[in-house]
């Protein structure tokens, strides 16, 4: 999935300590980004009478085309071929390393990361010039062991779009926990408009208002999650009791758009932009995927999605999730490198998120001009606290979306038993 010129929050990877980090670090990038070019520019020195190179890059988010073919202007003889892998990305990655597929580079989650650096599946970068570009916490969560196999590129926030031209004419505020969201989806059903639409086909799509909940768990505790994978909790404990309950809610009170259920990504996004529905939640990829300036139907807003109630605060989860890195049997590993290099250098970075419209984790490297979303959605963000959205261990997601599924299509569940099916995926791999 996948993600901010404007949003200073990014460095909270780990977290405001990061910006500091990133101004001092800036000289270095500079340093760093002219000797790649320096590197670079003598490699493409050498060009003359290179065999041709194919590197496939296989992601599931958008990459630049811009800084692809810049790339390949400066080193004609590799092309860079893209192939983007929605919907079960992880089962997809892990049948063709098994079968040892022709593969060169890849985005993957953290705990692909740790997983596959175990199996020698991942080239090692470590110690590579080119790394002290990049926020120290994104290449520490791309460090393994004390080995670095890649580094995150993008980070963004799991949002709730809106229609604020509804929102206006309805005298309706941007709620600011899970009770307001509850009275403003009321109102909002009373218009004649849908509050929300959630398709069910894309599973990984169908998440976001019950692992926004992921960042109250942290706040709470912030070593949950590993606690989770190692077995010393479970999720039959009382504390995710309620895990499912906000879309179940939603679902029961028919706030979610009629007939919308079995959408694909695709078409939730069409029908949202339509005005068919008040709200959408999606990663703030959604907007760049989705919108272009010569959009018009309606204002468009986003805010933190809140899933707090009571006094829980207001949490922002930040995915930062799309780690790039080289496969251990790829034929090319020299020229894996040279494309590692070539988008760590800050004005190829600056590059790359304008164009995607997302923020990057190369110092000096987002753009300030990437999202239009961004003047009004920064004092949210920083009104809220934010967490660093985790990655799940491997057998929970393919248990995780189909009970998603099921309650979106309002079969008959009994929460706790849907707990019991997380916790037999989650000891799998404990």
């Amino acid at each position: 999935m996948r993600r901010k010129g404007g949003f200073r929050w990014l460095p909270v990877l780990c977290l405001g300590l990061l910006i500091i980090l990133a101004g001092c670090g800036s000289n270095n990038a500079a340093t760093n980004g002219a000797s790649a070019t320096n590197d670079g520019s003598a490699a493409a020195g050498g060009n003359a009478g290179k065999e041709p190179v194919v590197l496939k890059l296989t992601t599931w988010n958008p990459i630049s085309q811009t800084v692809v073919d810049k790339f390949q202007e400066k080193y004609p003889y590799i092309t860079i071929e893209h192939d983007k892998v929605y919907d079960q990305f992880r089962e997809i990655i892990r049948t063709r390393i098994v079968s040892k597929s022709d593969m060169d580079m890849l985005w993957l989650f953290p705990n692909q990361v740790a997983e596959f650096s175990k199996e020698d599946v991942l080239m090692d970068i470590t110690g590579s010039p080119w790394l002290s570009n990049y926020l120290d916490a994104a290449v520490k969560l791309g460090t393994v062991d004390g080995k670095t196999y890649g580094v995150p590129y993008n980070s963004q926030p799991i949002l709730m779009f809106y229609n604020k031209t509804l929102f206006d004419q309805l005298g309706l505020s941007i709620p600011a926990n899970w009770e307001e969201l509850m009275a403003v989806s009321e109102k909002i059903k009373a218009s004649g408009t849908a509050p929300m639409v959630i398709g069910s086909k894309d599973g990984w799509a169908t998440q976001f208002i019950t692992t926004s909940q992921f960042g109250l768990y942290q706040h709470e505790n912030p070593d949950v999650f590993a606690q989770l994978a190692s077995g010393d909790k479970k999720w039959t404990d009382p504390e995710f009791a309620g895990y499912f309950d906000g879309m179940k809610e939603l679902s029961d009170k028919g706030y979610l758009l009629e007939n919308s259920v079995g959408l694909s990504y695709d078409q939730v996004a069409q029908v949202f932009k339509e005005g068919k529905a008040a709200m959408w939640p999606m990663g703030e990829w959604g907007y760049s995927e989705n919108f272009d300036a010569d959009f018009s139907t309606f204002e468009l807003g986003a805010f933190p999605i809140p899933v707090n109630r009571g006094d829980q605060p207001l949490v922002t989860n930040l995915v930062s999730d799309n780690l790039l890195v080289g496969v251990s049997w790829s034929k090319h590993q020299e020229e894996i490198k040279l494309f590692m290099e070539f988008v760590a250098q800050p004005e190829m970075a600056k590059i790359w998120s304008d164009e995607t419209k997302q923020a990057v984790t190369v110092k000096d490297g987002t753009s300030e001009s990437y999202n239009p979303l961004a003047a009004s959605l920064q004092p949210l963000i920083d009104a809220s606290e934010a967490q660093i959205f985790p990655s799940m261990t491997s057998s929970i997601e393919p248990v995780m979306f189909p009970i998603f599924q099921q309650i979106l299509l309002k079969q008959e569940v009994d929460t706790a038993k849907l707990l019991e099916q997380m916790q037999t995926a989650q000891d799998k791999d404990i």
